[in-house]
Parts: C-alpha cells; sequence; structure tokens
C-alpha cells in the first residue's frame, strides 16, 4: 500500500510510534479503498445522464402539452364552424 509521507507525520506528531502511524494509515486507506467514493468524473457523469433525462422528459411533456393546444385549437374551430352555421337559419 502506497501512502503519503505527510500522512505518517502527522500521525507522528500526534504522539503515534511510528509503526502504529503507519498500521494506522494503511488501516485507514485500506477503508477508502474498499469504500464507494464518488469521484467528481463520475459524478459529473451521473450528472450530464440526469440532464439528459431532464431534457427528454422536458420534451415529452412539450409535445403533449402541443397536441392538446392543437385538440383545443380544432375543437374551438369545430364550435365556432357549429355555431356559423346554426346562426345562420
Amino acid at each position: 500500500m502506497t501512502m503519503l509521507a505527510s500522512t505518517l507525520e502527522i500521525l507522528e506528531a500526534a504522539d503515534f510510534s511510528p509503526k502504529q502511524a503507519r498500521a494506522l494509515a494503511q488501516a485507514i486507506e485500506g477503508e477508502v479503498k474498499g469504500s464507494d467514493l464518488v469521484t467528481r468524473p463520475i459524478f459529473e457523469v451521473g450528472l450530464a445522464e440526469l440532464k439528459l433525462d431532464l431534457a427528454r422528459l422536458e420534451n415529452r411533456i412539450f409535445n403533449k402539452m402541443a397536441g392538446l393546444g392543437m385538440t383545443g385549437i380544432a375543437l374551438t374551430l369545430t364550435g365556432v364552424y357549429f355555431l356559423v352555421l346554426n346562426l345562420k337559419r
């Protein structure tokens, strides 16, 4: 296992013996390597995927609303046409 010299210096400055400092640094390093830490590149990829999903959802919502708008226009025109035909009589 590799560890930074500064890590050992910090632990030794805290009155750990060099042997204890190395053991503690190795234990901490092992825990960090075995954990599921999210690095910045991984986070950025996840964020990009989320933005893409949101953009797709926005497009779907827009298309649904546009479809409803067209339906509303068609119903309005049909109603106006019906009124015009019936008002002539």
